[in-house]
């Protein structure tokens, strides 16, 4: 038994006091223990010496009892460069937009202000696919290849995944690579014949996003209820035999009208248990940070008003439980050094937000990389002095700083305060605790 004080509470560990009872949520290894009396006492007294009890062993196992040597931030930030910059990826994570275009004009579409002329060819396709299968070529540790086909609306250039898709499947199966492909779309296009040809070249899972019932979602995008009927016919269709997850994304973000959407889908259609569903923050990207904080809050109310009807209704079920997310090494797959983000033309980005915005371009398919400003605001690691704010934030292991795109391009969703109570919550409600 090891009875030197050498032992110290880790510094990520999160206390909430529900009514007389605590609760302590380790960030870092995820656990969350509910703490009666009793074990209150034993973290508030704690000596630093390994005892031989049972509160010990339950609280060491857990991560909240680390040694006291134990560089923690250090840890996280090791692991974190480790992601970013492995020269011997497992894993290789790309995004392609095959064109720019869409078929509706949504008021919330990030893409306001960028290029939509953008329409990939065969011979730039073709050029795409050749230099995904050279990027696993040059890297023979991937085992596995993921791909997001994303827009624009993707499905307007179905020909143009099919082309892509047919290359990059032959050269995985040959080399034993796992292949998985997924889509972002509004989905109005993805009927039976689309579906089949998306299921033909592996794309898996389909995420969709429906802003109301069918005169918000109308006037929100302009749309016809036409338009709305084929694309729930449609999500109806696809959910028998694919991962459909339906973001839902409310004009205000109103619980109700979230709550009613939801209710629409999953028991008017029937879709319980066969789709996912979130409520999605409907981002203005235009709006000041005082603004920008005051809708977060907003939408924050909104969105556990929504959750905890959805969870009373339907139970931590199939449909909602993706959205207690677990811990990542990395804020997003798209900071590591060989993720990119392939544009119509062949260029680069490292985050899909920059679809179309040519000051954000960092290189392209043909060899051309320009290692610019553009690029390495996606490498600044938690342990650079323009995060200092994260050193002692006991949140960190979870947030891992927030998204980098955000903060590469200026754009500031929240503060920090709002989001912490955001994972907070979550990670309460996700051990069945209601705060």
């Amino acid at each position: 038994m090891e009875n030197l004080d050498r032992y110290k509470l880790s510094m990520y560990n999160v206390v909430h006091k529900n009514g007389d009872i605590n609760y302590m949520w380790n960030t870092y290894s995820g656990a969350l223990l509910k703490l009666d009396e009793r074990g209150q006492e034993y973290v508030r007294s704690f000596s630093g010496a390994d005892d031989g009890s049972n509160e010990f062993k339950l609280l060491k196992d857990n991560g909240f009892i680390v040694y006291k040597e134990l560089d923690e931030f250090f840890r996280v930030c090791m692991e974190e460069k480790q992601a970013m910059f492995n020269p011997n990826p497992e894993h290789l994570h790309l995004v392609i937009t095959p064109g720019m275009g869409c078929n509706y004009s949504c008021e919330c579409c990030f893409e306001k202000g960028a290029d939509l002329t953008g329409v990939m060819t065969p011979e730039i396709a073709n050029d795409v696919a050749e230099y995904v299968c050279t990027q696993l070529q040059n890297n023979p540790n991937i085992e596995k290849l993921q791909i997001i086909w994303f827009g624009g609306e993707p499905l307007l250039y179905v020909d143009i995944i099919e082309l892509i898709s047919y290359k990059i499947i032959k050269y995985v199966q040959k080399n034993n690579i796992q292949y998985a492909a997924w889509i972002t779309t509004n989905g109005r296009y993805l009927d039976r014949n689309t579906l089949l040809k998306l299921q033909n070249v592996f794309v898996e899972r389909a995420q969709i996003t429906v802003d109301g019932m069918s005169d918000v979602y109308c006037r929100r995008k302009g749309a016809s209820p036409d338009d709305f009927s084929n694309v729930i016919d449609n999500i109806c269709y696809a959910a028998e035999n694919s991962n459909i997850r339906v973001n839902i994304n409310i004009v205000n973000n109103d619980a109700n009208d979230a709550i009613e959407i939801s209710d629409y889908l999953l028991k008017q259609c029937n879709l319980k248990g066969r789709i996912h569903v979130y409520f999605h923050q409907s981002l203005d990207y235009s709006h000041t940070p005082d603004v920008a904080q005051q809708t977060y809050l907003e939408y924050d109310e909104s969105f556990f008003r929504w959750l905890h009807y959805m969870i009373k209704e339907y139970g931590v079920s199939e449909e909602i439980r993706f959205i207690f997310r677990k811990r990542k090494t990395t804020c997003c797959e798209l900071v590591k050094t060989g993720s990119v983000c392939i544009g119509p033309r062949g260029e680069l980005h490292k985050c899909f937000r920059n679809s179309g915005v040519k000051s954000m371009i960092i290189g392209d398919i043909w060899g051309h990389r320009y290692y610019n400003d553009a690029e390495n605001k996606f490498y600044k690691t938690l342990d650079d002095s323009t995060k200092s704010e994260c050193f002692k934030c006991e949140y960190l292991p979870f947030c891992m700083g927030g998204c980098q795109c955000f903060r590469a391009t200026g754009f500031k969703r929240c503060d920090c305060d709002a989001r912490k109570v955001t994972m907070l919550k979550l990670k309460l409600l996700e051990g069945g605790v209601y705060a």
